[in-house]
């Protein structure tokens, strides 16, 4: 504003300070609310080593430097300098960014997860028949959503969280999922009350499903507004923390809770992020607590996000010779297959997915597998058929019936590598079960019970000589009946025994043996069964010793 005064008969014209001052400070309360709001909505991490915080507050000093030349109508020293600020903050963000590549520090992130290489047939461990996972992502997500549809007005407010966090608890494998409000009015309607409750899928039995109901409800989910957002109640808490992967699982005990993954860099600024603890969070009451990685309570199944644990055996396979070593001769690297899934061992969820040569078509030179609690890795050289060739050929199998299959589960079946795979119908629903050998995609068995398929594998894996009938795979007993039970499984009768001799429960299918129907407690009898691990043994072959049918 320009005002005149009048000095020996002339006036002259004077600049008043007023209005800069006026618009030095209502630019610095404008980008302030915006910063606030801006702050509010996006929650990122007061951290200098997140990228994000610092384009935020570089974006801030723009937005004041603009917002006081409009009010001041000038170009002067505060806006200029606030340009500066901004300008030097982006340049930090490049500079250190570049600094943090994989350009200059390829070896850094190649050595930053140990992968050690180990025999599979040794140190992969064995599962038991009633430890095979058949409910796969997708079917735990259409298994959850008839659940919701089973108590009257509640799907009409909630849905099922599609993510379902693969867990281990009680010696059981789960997959779990809370519900979400619907939308906003939604929550507003019972964010008094909370989520009411979540979805329990025992994967390896598609009939053990449940939506447990809480005495109290979750009032902090991903779901909610305002101060009841999980996200926001966190980082309000945990400002400078980088959080990462919000996780669902349940205790031993069943109690639901939030386990957030805090990352941070750790090749020089910003470069190769890695799990360092976790945040847990109790969503009915809102408790939150902190634990280094190290620290971490026992039932907790995930603290390295997965596609961070991923990308550092990418890393790992991919800058075995360094960085332009990917660029030009490609020698001796290796990258993982386009899947990935997941496998419960000894309580724990791991990762896993093949890996191939680059350049590589449909084939596998070995397995990673990452602990997702510990990072611990490992490496087993198997050289075979990919993911995606195991399910080509498991449908072969039924092609006729058109069932589609779902993404492998790796496992040890008489130290032999195997994908095991369901397969559904159109409309998603799981009629048949498949084993296809890792190195031998011939070798497939495949059976409407997890049983006729492992049975046919088994006689597969003889045919092509990949395993024989040694004491240490093939055993012949003689045993005294204990007990006889049936049941019907798909239709056809299944009889489970138990014997004097030895404590296991025995599946023998009907189809096995027509003896076994004159079985009765006293009986001698011969089995002939492949070893595995577990309680539950599935026997291959039968012979009631009192009778000759």
């Amino acid at each position: 504003m320009t005002q005149f005064k009048f000095e020996f008969g002339r006036s002259i014209r004077v600049k008043s300070t007023k209005p800069k001052k006026y618009g030095h400070l209502l630019a610095g309360v404008l980008t302030l609310a915006g910063l606030f709001v801006y702050d509010y909505i996006n929650l990122p991490a007061w951290n200098l080593r997140s990228p994000s915080f610092i384009f935020m507050l570089a974006f801030a000093f723009f937005a004041f430097a603009t917002i006081d030349q409009i009010f001041t109508l000038s170009i002067n020293r505060i806006s200029k300098t606030a340009y500066l600020l901004g300008t030097l903050m982006i340049a930090y963000v490049l500079v250190f960014g570049f600094l943090s590549s994989e350009m200059l520090n390829a070896s850094k992130f190649r050595e930053q997860i140990d992968i050690e290489e180990v025999e599979f047939s040794k140190d992969f461990t064995s599962v038991g028949l009633n430890r095979i996972p058949v409910v796969d992502k997708e079917t735990a997500q259409q298994l959850g959503d008839k659940q919701i549809g089973t108590i009257q007005g509640l799907g009409s407010q909630y849905y099922v969280d599609p993510e379902y966090t693969l867990v281990s608890a009680n010696e059981q494998i789960f997959r779990v999922s809370p519900l979400q409000y619907r939308e906003f009015f939604k929550w507003l309607q019972n964010r008094n009350n909370g989520i009411p409750g979540f979805v329990k899928v025992n994967v390896t039995n598609p009939t053990d499903v449940k939506l447990i109901t809480l005495n109290e409800g979750m009032i902090y989910s991903p779901s909610a507004y305002f101060s009841q957002d999980l996200k926001r109640h966190v980082r309000f808490k945990y400002r400078t923390k980088i959080l990462s992967d919000y996780s669902f699982e349940i205790d031993d005990a069943g109690k639901p809770f939030w386990v957030i993954s805090v990352i941070e860099p750790e090749i020089s600024v910003f470069g190769g992020l890695n799990a360092k603890g976790a945040v847990i969070v109790d969503p009915i009451s809102g408790d939150t607590q902190y634990y280094d990685i190290a620290e971490v309570p026992a039932w907790v199944d995930r603290v390295q996000p997965t596609e961070i644990a991923w990308a550092q055996v990418d890393n790992w396979g991919y800058y075995i010779n360094g960085f332009f070593n990917t660029l030009f001769n490609q020698k001796d690297m290796l990258q993982t297959t386009e899947g990935y899934n997941y496998v419960s061992i000894d309580g724990q969820t791991h990762v896993f997915s093949g890996l191939t040569s680059v350049g590589s078509d449909r084939s596998i030179v070995g397995f990673a597998l990452i602990n997702l609690r510990n990072r611990e890795a490992t490496f087993y050289r198997i050289g075979g058929a990919d993911e995606y060739s195991a399910m080509s050929s498991a449908e072969g199998q039924v092609q006729d019936l058109g069932y589609r299959s779902t993404f492998p589960v790796l496992l040890n079946i008489s130290s032999v590598p195997t994908y095991f795979v369901s397969l559904k119908d159109q409309e998603g629903l799981v009629k048949m079960y498949s084993f296809v050998a890792v190195s031998n995609y011939a070798a497939v068995g495949v059976g409407v019970s997890v049983a006729d398929a492992q049975r046919e594998y088994m006689a597969k894996l003889k045919e092509v000589g990949m395993i024989v009938d040694d004491q240490q795979t093939y055993k012949t007993l003689n045993l005294t009946v204990a007990s006889v039970h049936t049941a019907i499984v798909n239709g056809s009768t299944t009889y489970y025994l138990t014997f004097d001799e030895d404590l296991r429960l025995f599946v023998i299918p009907l189809s096995v043996s027509l003896e076994i129907v004159f079985a009765s407690e006293g009986d001698q009898v011969q089995l002939s069964f492949f070893e595995t691990e577990g309680n539950i043994i599935i026997v291959d072959e039968f012979n009631h010793l009192s009778i000759d049918y």
